[in-house]
């Protein structure tokens, strides 16, 4: 069959794409193959599963990280790919045919040592050119496909034809081939094993055409939809992609338009200034004027008593009596004018000048950065019990993804998971009363703590127990009393549990639980978030959220109010790349949902008239999700 690209193209295309295992880079050597159909060297997905995994009863692939559950016998119980096997021998092959173009093959049905120019596609021979004229009289090969080596050298020819591989041997009973399929057990038998162990009625099997047709049709009716979803995911993308391309448009636009609208504001205080320092000067030019005129009028004043005082002291003292009786009348009355005379008075308004600041200064204001509209309760699911679809108090609460919501059910002492749609799928049973959980990002686990209990609990993507691990050194075991209440996950995966006993925070490891560092803290961690610069946030039933750095030390903090006044009680949080998000409590149904940015200041108020909410979650869409009291609130944006 023709082709057009050379061998060696096709070669490196086939050895690119199809059989490089993608954790050694090298071709596959008993490939497995998981769940998400990636397939793996076996040895490669033992040492992976090993280090990452160990003792798992599942594990994360190691490109896309689905989950994929393994049996009893472990890695070496997964399906072998033999079709890649297949593939690499087919390559391995191919490869010999294109090098030997130099040094040339050797038939392989005659003993002269002739030179191969032929090759069978059937028999996978090579041939000279008398032994493949001789094969092709033979009435078993006559219908057999030759080439010339020359061909498929250069392209023209596939090497492999499309035939029908042989039957593969039977694991279990020596010298018979697998002919039958199993649909029962999904696996291939021979004669011997349906008679023996895959026997009817309780087994139902078929044989391996007529299993390859049947489920090569189911192949194809799944094909349709997968187009269909696939057609859509790339239109999705498409639009993601416009998405993005329009947020860079409008981030510009709003950018330019931040710029000039605080080159307005610049100018208008610049305007301002100027009107209010020129009207002080104004104002001290005109003050000035008058008190140097009232300073000029009481001077001149001053002048003239000085010096009719010296004047009739004078006369008094020095001229006769008859000079001093001649003039007596007239000192007299000036001194009596001068003594009835006041004090000019000075306006002390002339000296009170002041400025009181506006806190809002006029209808100056560079506005708020909008991230969002605004929020509103679309879902809202449980009531009071102990039943499905019931809580006794919900108290923490994780989203998992692609769409499920795990909440701590605390007097019922069990999580309940269930659907961001209400719909409840499943419980954990607990022995004790549970408080914080939290949902790792890679493997999809749940982290829980319960109170006054000496270990977390972490559980399997399919909610059963992967294991559990103290917060204390293996030699403090049962000494140092703990009251584990909160549970948050750092950016590099690590656990951090809070204990109000101890007033601490504990770093874990993910894979074990090991304990890596021990983190003082100055409130008792009831609930407890770490954002995306790794910081630690906090509260502690209290009217105060604590932002603290990695060492523990407070950051800053966030005092919610409501009308003015300071909440009663600080609860859940959360973090994102926005903020926090803050649960409050204000008395029974005037619960609040606030949003803060990064440095604690108010954004917005999200929701209110809650009956009393505790913990909170983002989903994987973007919705809020509340534990209250006895339901679970979800709220979206609109």
């Amino acid at each position: 069959m023709a082709t057009s690209e050379p061998v060696s193209t096709a070669v490196e295309k086939i050895k690119r794409h199809r059989i490089e295992c993608s954790i050694c880079h090298e071709r596959y050597q008993q490939p497995k193959i998981l769940e998400c159909l990636h397939s793996f060297c076996g040895h490669c997905l033992l040492k992976y599963y090993s280090t990452k995994h160990q003792g798992s009863t599942t594990f994360s692939c190691p490109v896309c990280l689905q989950e994929t559950k393994l049996l009893e016998a472990g890695v070496q119980g997964l399906q072998t790919n033999f079709h890649l096997i297949g593939l690499v021998e087919e390559l391995a092959l191919q490869e010999k045919i294109v090098g030997s173009a130099d040094i040339g093959l050797l038939c392989d049905i005659c003993e002269g040592g002739k030179e191969a120019t032929q090759r069978c596609l059937d028999c996978g021979q090579n041939s000279c050119s008398v032994c493949s004229k001789i094969h092709l009289r033979f009435a078993s090969s006559s219908n057999h496909q030759v080439a010339p080596l020359d061909d498929i050298r250069e392209g023209k020819v596939t090497l492999v034809k499309n035939h029908k591989r042989q039957h593969p041997k039977c694991p279990t009973h020596e010298g018979e081939v697998a002919r039958f399929f199993c649909t029962t057990c999904k696996m291939l038998i021979c004669r011997d094993c349906a008679v023996v162990n895959h026997c009817k009625p309780e087994h139902s099997y078929v044989e391996t055409d007529e299993a390859t047709s049947v489920f090569k049709q189911s192949f194809a009716e799944l094909f349709t939809p997968l187009e269909n979803s696939m057609m859509e995911l790339q239109k999705a993308r498409e639009n993601v992609s416009r998405m993005k391309e329009h947020l860079g448009v409008t981030a510009r636009r709003i950018t330019t338009e931040v710029k000039d609208r605080a080159d307005e504001i610049r100018a208008e205080v610049t305007a301002q200034e100027n009107r209010i320092l020129d009207a002080i000067q104004n104002i001290q030019t005109d003050r000035e004027q008058k008190l140097d005129e009232c300073e000029k009028t009481m001077g001149l004043a001053e002048e003239r008593i000085r010096y009719s005082l010296d004047t009739a002291r004078e006369v008094a003292g020095t001229a006769s009596g008859s000079d001093f009786l001649s003039l007596q009348p007239t000192i007299s009355k000036g001194l009596k004018i001068l003594a009835g005379q006041k004090t000019p008075r000075v306006d002390d308004r002339l000296v009170f000048l002041t400025f009181e600041k506006n806190e809002v200064v006029g209808d100056i204001n560079l506005g708020r950065l909008v991230v969002g509209g605004k929020w509103e309760l679309c879902r809202e699911f449980g009531r009071k019990g102990r039943g499905p679809k019931e809580f006794n108090v919900a108290w923490g609460i994780a989203a998992r993804h692609p769409d499920e919501i795990a909440v701590t059910d605390y007097h019922n002492k069990r999580v309940v998971v269930s659907s961001i749609d209400g719909n409840q799928k499943t419980t954990i049973k607990l022995q004790g009363y549970p408080r914080g959980i939290a949902a790792t990002r890679t493997d999809n686990r749940l982290v829980v703590v319960e109170e006054r209990a000496s270990n977390v609990k972490v559980f399997n993507s399919d909610n059963t127990l992967a294991f559990e691990f103290p917060t204390v050194l293996p030699n403090e075991a049962g000494k140092p009393i703990v009251n584990l209440q909160s549970v948050a996950i750092k950016n590099d995966g690590a656990i951090v549990v809070g204990d109000v006993r101890r007033n601490v925070l504990t770093e874990h490891s993910p894979s074990d639980g090991q304990l890596l560092r021990t983190i003082r803290t100055r409130i008792k961690p009831y609930f407890l978030a770490v954002d995306s610069r790794d910081r630690f946030v906090s509260s502690e039933l209290s009217q105060v959220v604590h932002v603290a750095n990695d060492n523990g030390t407070t950051n800053c903090s966030i005092k919610p109010t409501i009308n003015g006044k300071q909440v009663k009680q600080c609860n859940g949080i959360y973090t994102d790349n926005s903020g926090f998000y803050v649960s409050m409590f204000n008395g029974i149904n005037d619960g609040h949902i606030h949003h803060y940015d990064h440095q604690g200041g108010f954004i917005k108020c999200i929701a209110q008239a809650l009956h009393s909410p505790w913990g909170i979650a983002l989903t994987s869409n973007g919705q809020l999700a509340v534990a209250d009291q006895f339901s679970v609130k979800i709220y979206h944006q609109v």
